[in-house]
């Protein structure tokens, strides 16, 4: 009788934490990917960048460097809205620190005129995607 009564407590404990264990699992909604650039920027930057690069002050290989570098922080950037491990905060940081990174790159092979070009275009960018993003 009394092995009865233990068997009988011990599958009694298992059923209640399994019961309740199983309403303590919520499950998460898939966090949406965030765009970090809407379309609609997406087109005026690779516009700009084009008017840019086609500028004839700068050399081919400025040119390449400047898309190489350009090309390289923006899939950095695009792949922060995919990341759904991020939190907001996370994402507004990192997309901070990777235009300082971009910035630091630019300054360094871009003639003075252009760096201050582009850095005035992408503070201009990155007010709106900082916007935009802290109101999520």
């Amino acid at each position: 009788m009394r092995i009865k009564d233990i068997f009988i407590c011990i599958c009694f404990a298992f059923f209640s934490i399994t019961i309740f264990g199983q309403t303590e699992v919520v499950e998460k909604e898939a966090k949406p990917v965030l765009e970090i650039f809407k379309k609609e920027e997406t087109n005026y930057i690779e516009n700009w960048m084009r008017d840019l690069i086609t500028d004839e002050t700068m050399t081919p290989e400025t040119t390449t460097r400047f898309t190489i570098i350009t090309s390289y922080y923006g899939l950095k950037m695009k792949q922060l809205g995919e990341d759904t491990k991020l939190s907001k905060i996370e994402i507004i940081d990192g997309f901070n620190n990777l235009v300082k990174e971009q910035n630091r790159e630019l300054e360094q092979i871009l003639p003075i005129e252009q760096f201050e070009s582009f850095s005035n275009f992408y503070d201009k960018l990155s007010w709106s995607v900082n916007k935009r993003l802290n109101q999520l």
